[in-house]
């Protein structure tokens, strides 16, 4: 199931439409209802959500991006997540070390209970140079975060009636829910190596040399935060663990291999996300880049989840991405392999170097 990462739900609760038979919309109540992780199937255009140490790594002085993900709408007890996310550099130091900061915004709704998560964090990131090309990032986030849900759009087991076969949604429901909101803080780390072909003190995405790998890990959730709407019980947050690797290889001229390569590990559920695409340059001119890049991105845990394809468009200081899931896991008895559109778009700005004015004396 193309689902998002969902730590223990103990009781179902079942909602009938007109498709006929019984779609769970929420999972899981005993005394609370368990967050969930967002994620996107192009991981790597919301960098902050893979690891904190990917503050800061990019080419320019100030990143603005934006995701947005539409999934299971067919069904219809559908997810939409948004990102919204800045990060900026400081002045670097002389040894081409710099420090980083971000800020970013996300906001997930879920099923017919409009389970809503919105999260607000700011970041920090410092890069040592290691060597020309070589690069190592230790990155931290803290967040606020809060998490309600709505019981209007839900039908309960109680308000089902045996005479009709109908649920009555105007009868009571039977459950006593003490809590429809809670909030808490969220404290995330990361480590990050990046190289690149074009052995500089800088990071740098040149036209000519254009080889590049990022390899790291980011851990969220480091404090475990109490995530339960009854205030009698603590249920943690479990850490989320999240191993990655991206790569771009040159071929040639004008072309590139690019690969993706995520792991999320959170209590006992695990999933693994893969990405491949190959890139095309049609301007190589320094501030006149034009690339678009075809590929696929394919989850999978035990066996496989969702295929998406996607495309990538690359001018000038704008990358754009668009993907769409293809269910492929049982869940498609619902979805028919349907599952949602996803969309992104960073926006570099690269600050104008100052020129020192060099005063000629008269002669």
């Amino acid at each position: 199931m193309n689902c998002k990462l969902l730590p223990k739900f103990p009781i179902a609760v079942f909602r009938m439409g007109w498709y006929g038979i019984p779609l769970v919309v929420l999972a899981l109540f005993s005394g609370s209802l368990s967050a969930q992780d967002i994620h996107y199937s192009q991981f790597y255009g919301a960098p902050f959500n893979v690891s904190p140490s990917l503050i800061g790594i990019f080419d320019g002085d100030i990143r603005l991006m934006g995701n947005i993900r539409n999934q299971w709408a067919s069904v219809p007890v559908d997810y939409r997540t948004i990102t919204l996310a800045a990060d900026g550099k400081l002045p670097m130091a002389e040894n081409g070390s710099f420090f980083a900061v971000s800020g970013a915004f996300n906001f997930d709704q879920a099923g017919d209970s409009r389970l809503r998560y919105v999260n607000l964090a700011l970041g920090g990131s410092y890069t040592r140079l290691l060597q020309p090309g070589l690069f190592a990032t230790v990155g931290v986030q803290l967040g606020t975060s809060q998490r309600n849900f709505d019981l209007n759009g839900l039908i309960f087991d109680e308000q089902y009636d045996n005479t009709t076969g109908q649920p009555n949604p105007n009868t009571g429901n039977g459950e006593s829910f003490p809590n429809l909101r809670n909030g808490f803080a969220d404290l995330s780390a990361g480590l990050n190596f990046h190289w690149q072909a074009q052995k500089e003190a800088l990071l740098v995405d040149m036209l000519l040399k254009r080889s590049k790998l990022d390899i790291g890990v980011g851990v969220h959730h480091l404090n475990r935060p109490n995530q339960s709407f009854d205030e009698r019980t603590t249920i943690n947050l479990p850490m989320r663990i999240s191993p990655y690797a991206m790569a771009t290889i040159q071929l040639g001229s004008r072309f590139d291999l690019v690969g993706n390569l995520q792991g999320q590990f959170q209590s006992t559920y695990e999933e693994w996300l893969a990405g491949f695409g190959v890139k095309f340059h049609l301007d190589t001119n320094p501030g006149q880049r034009l690339a678009f890049q075809l590929g696929a991105n394919y989850r999978f845990h035990q066996i496989g989840d969702s295929y998406s394809p996607a495309i990538e468009v690359f001018y000038r200081n704008i990358r754009a991405g668009f993907s769409y899931d293809v269910n492929i896991s049982e869940f498609d008895v619902a979805t028919k392999g349907r599952s949602g559109p996803e969309f992104f778009v960073h926006y570099t700005i690269r600050r104008v170097p100052k020129i020192k004015a060099k005063i000629c004396p008269l002669i």
